[in-house]
């Protein structure tokens, strides 16, 4: 009978995370019904779940599921991610608080579990839990099983996020590629027209790259477009979006940004790169900068940063111009 009992415990636990499968894509509810699993099987006053992305320019979200507005989010916020950074560096992160009761009450979270989801060396994500009393309501074989039920949604949700994000990312340089480009230039513009807010778009190229490619082979270059698009990536605010334009070109959004206060961090860039040791070898890039008036096209921007960057060749490389 308790063998009979405990099989149809495992079965109904089965069946509640194969419905899951369902809400893989569909962020909002898959993190509601994972909530109401919880509550199911636990007993919290806070409970936060995070999915893992791989992409860096993504901001890492924590939901948390409350059930008192007097608990420390912040608090949870610091330990859940300095618990998952021993797996991997979080570079953005934030919370989004989901609220069941709104008791007032001051209470001491006397308990907490947390569970970083791991597969394959890869950080998928992360559980946690928090409460005043016993937080288990399970015996610890069901517990474990409830566990693994849950690695394997992550599992599942880590690869749907990664194939999302594999068909946005250049492979060679991790950077957004031109398709993304393509939207996020119309998406700026737009944004720019309703709120008349100012934007830029600059270009780089790599100059000479072709005799790089032919004197020093086309591994040495590859190894060129990904050290620069690192140097970049890390020369920028979190707001400017970095694209493989194509070749060697590489494109920069930088939105609230004019081109008289676009010049002077590109310059920066332009100068960093230029003092970069390429193992052994010196590489510079010319800059050209567009940016956005209320008679251009989203098109014509883009076109009066190309001609900017043809001025920087034909100037002698290596420079900005806007």
């Amino acid at each position: 009978m308790m063998n009979y009992t405990k099989n149809n415990n495992y079965i109904n636990i089965i069946n509640e995370f194969r419905s899951l499968i369902d809400f893989i894509n569909y962020h909002d509810v898959l993190i509601e019904k994972m909530f109401q699993i919880l509550e199911e099987h636990f007993v919290f006053d806070a409970a936060g779940i995070f999915f893992n992305t791989p992409d860096n320019m993504e901001t890492n979200v924590l939901e948390l599921y409350l059930k008192n507005i007097s608990i420390n989010t912040q608090a949870i916020e610091e330990k859940f991610f300095n618990n998952m950074s021993e797996f991997k560096q979080i570079i953005k992160k934030a919370i989004k608080p989901h609220y069941q009761k709104r008791n007032e009450s001051n209470i001491i979270l006397n308990n907490e579990l947390i569970l970083p989801f791991m597969y394959n060396g890869k950080l998928l994500g992360g559980l946690c839990i928090f409460s005043q009393d016993d937080m288990l309501k399970e015996n610890i074989d069901t517990f474990n099983f409830i566990i693994s039920e849950f690695l394997s949604i992550y599992k599942l949700k880590y690869i749907y996020i990664e194939q999302v994000y594999k068909s946005c990312v250049d492979s060679l340089t991790g950077l957004y590629n031109r398709h993304q480009f393509d939207i996020g230039l119309e998406q700026e513009f737009n944004r720019a027209q309703r709120y008349k807010t100012p934007f830029s778009v600059a270009m780089i190229d790599i100059d000479y790259f072709k005799n790089i490619n032919d004197t020093l082979g086309h591994q040495f270059g590859d190894y060129v477009l990904e050290e620069i698009s690192t140097i970049t990536q890390h020369a920028f605010r979190k707001t400017d979006i970095i694209y493989r334009y194509g070749g060697e070109e590489i494109v920069i959004i930088m939105p609230e940004t004019d081109s008289e206060h676009a010049y002077l961090p590109l310059e920066r860039l332009r100068e960093k790169i230029s003092r970069h040791d390429f193992r052994g070898q010196n590489v510079t890039v010319s800059i050209g900068i567009g940016d956005y008036q209320e008679n251009l096209s989203a098109k014509d921007i883009l076109k009066q940063a190309d001609n900017m960057l043809y001025k920087a060749k034909n100037n002698g490389r290596n420079r900005v111009v806007k």
